[in-house]
């Protein structure tokens, strides 16, 4: 599981950093002007692409600042997914609610991965961004927002729902650490990494661009450049969070799996919303 929002991708922290400033090349310095009747300065040169220990290292400090920001409320929210282990499996008297959560699944199929990921995530989280706002008011912004957030949302549910049935048949079902670690491993380093972190960061980028493509293209090009300084440190920032959630999620039942991921990523950008709207307000 990955989430970002538009605040996430405005972060002033990834606004590109000049690794290499130090590394720049002068050529050319007493370039001689033939077209005019004296010495000319050389045009200004490019800096050079950064270097990969430059961009980790500042990627490494730029995540590590944004998890230690998110610290208290993580917290909050892995008590709150531990409190809810505890009553599955100790409290039986809880059990109506998870069943009648396990029953509305199996009705609705995939459609409750999909459509419910994309009310949550993207419908709900804005109407709460409203609620957050010092105007209380919604805006044509606000319903694109939710629209946009619902299908983005929707279509990560549908993939949420093939690879968790997917993970069952091929790492088990179980809870054991084994088949635990492994799940999680490949949740965050494979899935993560490959699919889930491009996806939303290329998507949302499109969508601050006004939906042009060729802005995100001059943005991400060179693309080793942009995922070394833009998805990088989202990726460092979301592993401390997702990490730890990942194990208590896959620590449920394959049945709760979904719905326990549905609830984690709702509250978790809920919780990311409230503190960008803070900080912005802060920043006034």
């Amino acid at each position: 599981m990955f989430a970002i929002t538009d605040s996430t991708l405005s972060n002033h922290d990834w606004q590109g950093s000049q690794f290499s400033e130090n590394r720049r090349h002068y050529r050319g310095r007493n370039h001689l002007c033939t077209s005019g009747s004296g010495w000319t300065p050389a045009p200004a040169l490019p800096a050079d692409p950064p270097y990969w220990d430059d961009m980790f290292a500042n990627s490494i400090r730029i995540g590590v600042n944004a998890a230690k920001r998110t610290f208290q409320p993580a917290l909050w929210i892995w008590a709150l997914m531990m409190g809810i282990a505890v009553l599955y499996y100790l409290v039986p008297a809880s059990h109506g609610v998870f069943n009648a959560l396990v029953a509305l699944q199996e009705k609705t199929g995939v459609l409750f991965a999909s459509v419910g990921m994309g009310l949550s995530v993207g419908i709900l989280v804005e109407c709460l961004r409203v609620l957050m706002s010092k105007e209380k008011r919604w805006t044509q912004h606000n319903t694109g927002s939710a629209t946009f957030n619902f299908i983005i949302w929707s279509i990560m549910g549908l993939t949420q729902h093939y690879r968790y049935a997917w993970q069952v048949d091929v790492f088990g079902a179980g809870n054991s650490f084994t088949e635990l670690a492994t799940k999680v491993s490949f949740d965050q380093f494979i899935w993560t990494v490959f699919f889930a972190n491009p996806y939303q960061a290329i998507l949302y980028l499109w969508k601050n661009n006004r939906f042009c493509w060729r802005a995100v293209l001059r943005q991400a090009s060179p693309f080793r450049t942009f995922w070394g300084t833009k998805m990088l440190p989202m990726l460092i920032s979301n592993w401390a969070f997702w990490i730890p959630m990942a194990f208590m999620v896959y620590f449920f039942p394959p049945e709760l799996q979904i719905p326990m991921a549905i609830l984690a990523v709702t509250i978790w950008v809920t919780l990311l919303s409230y503190l960008t709207e803070n900080t912005s307000r802060d920043d006034r």
